[in-house]
This record gives C-alpha cells, sequence and structure tokens, in this order.
C-alpha cells in the first residue's frame, strides 16, 4: 500500500471514530440546557458546549450523520433521473436534439445555489424542498457526462462491428453501453457527493436543515449559531468546519 493510500484511509478512520464516537457516547443534540451554557472543553465534555449548552461533539457526529444520511440518497436519485434521460437520449434521437438537449443547457446555465433558492421560495425551507433543490440543481450536469459516454461507446469499433453482423439496437446497449455507464456511474456517485455535502452546508447556514428535528442542528447551521460567539466559544465554530472537510474528504475518496 502507497504512504498516500495509507495516509488517506487513516485521516478517515480517525474522522469515522470521532463522529461514531460522538453518536454513541451523546444523545441527539436536540434540546438546550442552559445551565451548561459557554461551558469549555473538560474531561466529559472534550469539545466542549455551545450558547445553548448543547455538546459540540454530538452535534458533530448527529451533525455528519444526517449530512451523510442525506446526501447518499440525493445522488442516487440525482444520478437516476441523468440515467433515464441519457437512456431517452440514445433511444430517441429526435427528443434528444429537440427537448433533453436544450433543457439539460438551460439548467446547466443556472447557477445551482440560484435554482436552490428558487426551489425553497416555491415549495418553503424543508427537507423536501432542500432534495429537490439538489436533484434540480445537479442532474443536467451528471446527464451530460453520462450522454458524452454513451455517444462515444455508440461510435465505437465494437459497435459498429456488431452492428454490421446483425445486431440489434437493444443488444448493443445491454452487452456494450450499459456496461461502461455503470462505470461512469460510480465515478460520478463519489465525484459528486461532496459538492451535495457542500450544498448542505450552504443550506444549512442558511438556516434550511435536513434532519434538525431528529439530529440536531447540521453541520452549516452550527457555523451560522456560533459565527456570533466565536470569541465566547471557538470550539464551536472551528469544529463544524473541521466536520464539514473532513465529511468532503471522507465521502470524495482518494483522487489518483
Amino acid at each position: 500500500m502507497k504512504s498516500a493510500e495509507f495516509l488517506h484511509i487513516g485521516i478517515v478512520m480517525l474522522f469515522l471514530t470521532v463522529v461514531v464516537a460522538g453518536i454513541l457516547f451523546h444523545s441527539p443534540p436536540t434540546q438546550a440546557e442552559l445551565n451548561e451554557s459557554f461551558r469549555s472543553i473538560s474531561w466529559d465534555a472534550p469539545m466542549g458546549k455551545d450558547r445553548l449548552g448543547r455538546d459540540v461533539w454530538a452535534m458533530l457526529g448527529y451533525g455528519s450523520l444526517s449530512t451523510f444520511l442525506f446526501a447518499v440518497p440525493a445522488r442516487i436519485f440525482t444520478l437516476a433521473l441523468a440515467s433515464g434521460f441519457g437512456l431517452l437520449s440514445y433511444s430517441s434521437p429526435f427528443l434528444q436534439r429537440n427537448f433533453l438537449a436544450p433543457l439539460s443547457s438551460v439548467f446547466i446555465s443556472i447557477p445551482s445555489l440560484l435554482l436552490a433558492l428558487l426551489v425553497v421560495q416555491v415549495f418553503g425551507a424543508g427537507p423536501f424542498s432542500l432534495f429537490i433543490a439538489i436533484l434540480l440543481g445537479d442532474w443536467a450536469q451528471a446527464y451530460e457526462t453520462l450522454k458524452a459516454r454513451i455517444d462515444e461507446a455508440s461510435t465505437s469499433g465494437y459497435v459498429t462491428a456488431a452492428q454490421c453482423f446483425g445486431a440489434g439496437k437493444f443488444y448493443v446497449f445491454r452487452n456494450h453501453i450499459l456496461p461502461q455507464a455503470f462505470q461512469l456511474l460510480r465515478v460520478l456517485m463519489t465525484t459528486g457527493l461532496p459538492s451535495v455535502v457542500m450544498t448542505l452546508a450552504i443550506f444549512g447556514f442558511l438556516g434550511i436543515s435536513e434532519g434538525g428535528d431528529f439530529f440536531g442542528p447540521g453541520l452549516g447551521e452550527q457555523i451560522a449559531f456560533s459565527k456570533d460567539y466565536a470569541e465566547s466559544a471557538p470550539w464551536a465554530l472551528v469544529v463544524p468546519v473541521f466536520g464539514i472537510l473532513g465529511l468532503v474528504y471522507s465521502v470524495g475518496g482518494r483522487k489518483n
């Protein structure tokens, strides 16, 4: 194992250990304990407590968990939508030219944050609107990447030879295009998760949480809440920042 791979695994395992320990040893930080407000770092609270007396370690653990549990399904549904459109563009060039190509161009040209804010204005602030915002903001990029791979595979020498020997379109798709599409989808899954995590952090900073009723404040929401009293409890601001960075590093995988 290369030293870079060992370092990557070590950092990921350290981050996961801290997150899991924060979940196992603490309850979800959904309740305020004002008598513990601004409690500094101690043996029973190694990361201190925030202005409302919530344990910062617990907020790190449950905030990371809620982000992960929301980001993975959101990315899966995004890729499923992009795959459906990719299959439609392969089976119907007419729809691809006259509907899918203009539609994807429009969604790519709109900044994801602006699109997400529009969705929140229409559907209101909540997990559902956040899910829709991520879906609409990311599907076009995934679709264009997937479509480029499908077009490349469709014009390969293997496909040309198979068609010359009488292979049908469905046979070519099942035996040549689909396996390559699955390989690309695995890459898109890991490379796209960090951007979803950052999107969730931005929305949390704006006050739109993905699971505050069950897991407590998200990582972005923790930053927004603690920035006003950073001098009194700096640990409450620094910990969620490192939580976001650790989560992005962990879900994104190591780049060769």
